[in-house]
C-alpha cells in the first residue's frame, strides 16, 4: 500500500514537472519577444459562456478561431501547426505573429496538445486557445456586454481614481491565471482563479461540499450524467447550490449560484467563470498583479436557474443526446433519461448539425416551454417541458 502511494506520488510530481517545466519554457521564450508596441482593441463573439476571436497566424490567408481562456495556458491545434508550416519543438510550435482586431503579438510559442472534443460535442470549435501565459505581458480589459477586449502593455498602475473594485491578485504557478483572495459565507477563506472558460459564477472542488457544509442542505440538487466535466476526471457527479455570501476585497455579493465539480488535480482550486465575470467591465492589469472590476450599471448575479434541466451534445450516427439532467428538474421528472435521443423540437426534426442553435433555444429565457420529440428504447414520445427555478422548487 506504501509502494502503491509513493508511485502515484512520484507520477503526481512528474506531471506537475512536465506542466511547470513547460509553462516557463514559454514564458522564457515570449520574454525574448523585439520590443513591439502592442495596443488595440480586439472584438470578440460569445458562444455560449466561450469567448472567441478571429486572428491570422504568420498573416495567413483566412482567419482562424481562438478561444480567450484565462484559465488556460496557450495552445494551436496540430493540424493548423502543419497547415501553416509552424516551426515546432517537441509539443510546441511556434507563431510568429497573431493579429487579431487591431492587435498583432510577435514570437508565441503555444502547446498543440489540446483536445476541444468536449468543446464540440456541444457545437463551439475552434482552432486555438489564448491563455494567462500570453496575456500575463498586458493590462487587458475585457468589456462583455460591447464584446470587445482592449490589449495595453502599459505597466503604470490604473490609477487610484479609477472607479469600481480593486483586488490584487497572485498568479497559479502552472497557467499564470489570476488568484483572488475570496471569503465564502463569511468565514471560508479560498484562493479563486478568474477563469472565462468556465460558464458558472463558482464552481468549487468536490471536496468543498463538506468545507462549505452543504452536503445535507435540501437545497443541493445533484447531476444525473454529465452536467459539467473537465478533461482527465473520472466522476461525472456535479451539483448546484446556493452561496449566502461571497466576498472579494470590498466587493460583497449575496445569493450566488455556485456549483460543486470534480476538477483537474492541477487545477483543482475554486474558479470564477462567466456568471460572474460577465456583470463586470473588467481590467487584469497582468504587470502590476490587480484586477478592477466596474458593475455594469443593471448587473444582475445569477441567484438562480431557470431552465429546463438538461444538458445536450452530439451522439454518433448524426444524432443529439442527453448528456446529463439535474435530480428533479423538468426534464427528469417528464421522465427523459441519459442517453436519450432528441429528435425534434417543436414539431421539427433535429440532427447532430443543429446542437449549438437546440442549445441556445433551450437556454433562452424568453421560452419558457418547449415540446421534444424523444426516442428511447421504448420508442419515439413527445414531451412537453415547462421551465423552473430549480433552487426553489418544492419537492427539493
Amino acid at each position: 500500500m506504501k509502494l502503491t502511494s509513493q508511485k502515484e506520488a512520484g507520477v503526481r510530481r512528474t506531471i506537475f514537472c512536465f506542466f511547470f517545466a513547460a509553462f516557463f519554457f514559454t514564458c522564457a521564450v515570449l520574454a525574448q519577444k523585439e520590443d513591439i508596441p502592442v495596443k488595440g482593441t480586439v472584438p470578440f463573439e460569445l458562444k455560449e459562456h466561450c469567448i472567441i476571436i478571429q486572428a491570422k497566424v504568420n498573416s495567413s490567408s483566412r482567419t482562424y478561431d481562438f478561444l480567450l481562456d484565462t484559465g488556460a495556458l496557450t495552445f494551436v491545434d496540430k493540424e493548423i501547426a502543419r497547415e501553416l508550416d509552424l516551426k515546432t519543438r517537441g509539443n510546441m510550435a511556434k507563431m510568429d505573429t497573431l493579429e487579431m482586431g487591431e492587435v498583432s503579438i510577435p514570437n508565441i510559442f503555444a502547446f498543440t496538445t489540446f483536445n476541444p472534443e468536449a468543446f464540440r460535442k456541444h457545437g463551439i470549435t475552434f482552432d486555438g486557445i489564448i491563455g494567462s501565459n500570453l496575456l500575463e505581458r498586458f493590462k487587458v480589459t475585457l468589456d462583455y456586454r460591447n464584446q470587445r477586449m482592449i490589449i495595453s502593455p502599459d505597466e503604470e498602475t490604473m490609477g487610484l481614481s479609477a472607479s469600481g473594485y480593486r483586488c490584487k491578485f497572485t498568479n497559479h504557478p502552472v497557467n499564470y491565471a489570476p488568484l483572488v483572495d475570496c471569503t465564502i459565507n463569511g468565514n471560508v477563506r479560498v484562493k479563486a482563479m478568474v477563469d472565462t472558460g468556465q460558464p458558472y459564477s463558482v464552481v468549487f472542488p468536490l471536496d468543498y461540499l463538506d468545507k462549505l457544509s452543504a452536503r445535507d442542505s435540501r437545497h443541493l440538487v445533484k447531476s444525473k450524467g454529465i452536467m459539467i466535466k473537465w478533461p482527465n476526471t473520472k466522476t461525472t457527479d456535479s451539483y448546484i447550490w446556493r452561496l449566502e455570501r461571497f466576498e472579494m476585497e470590498n466587493l460583497k455579493t449575496n445569493n450566488l449560484i455556485c456549483c460543486f465539480a470534480e476538477l483537474p488535480r492541477l487545477l483543482s482550486l475554486p474558479l470564477l467563470g462567466r456568471d460572474y465575470l460577465a456583470q463586470f467591465l473588467i481590467t487584469i492589469d497582468y504587470p502590476n498583479d490587480e484586477i478592477l472590476f466596474v458593475p455594469y450599471g443593471d448587473a444582475q448575479f445569477v441567484d438562480n436557474f431557470f431552465s429546463f434541466g438538461i444538458n445536450l451534445g452530439r451522439g454518433e450516427n448524426n444524432t443529439i443526446v442527453v448528456e446529463g439532467l439535474w435530480t428533479g428538474g423538468p426534464a427528469d421528472r417528464a421522465g427523459i433519461r441519459v442517453g436519450d435521443e432528441i429528435v425534434g423540437c417543436s414539431s421539427m426534426p433535429v440532427s447532430s448539425d443543429d446542437i449549438f442553435e437546440l442549445r441556445q433555444l433551450l437556454k433562452d429565457e424568453n421560452l419558457k416551454e418547449v415540446n421534444l420529440a424523444v426516442k428511447d428504447k421504448e420508442g419515439q414520445h413527445g414531451v412537453n417541458l415547462r421551465k423552473e427555478m430549480l433552487l426553489d422548487r418544492k419537492n427539493l
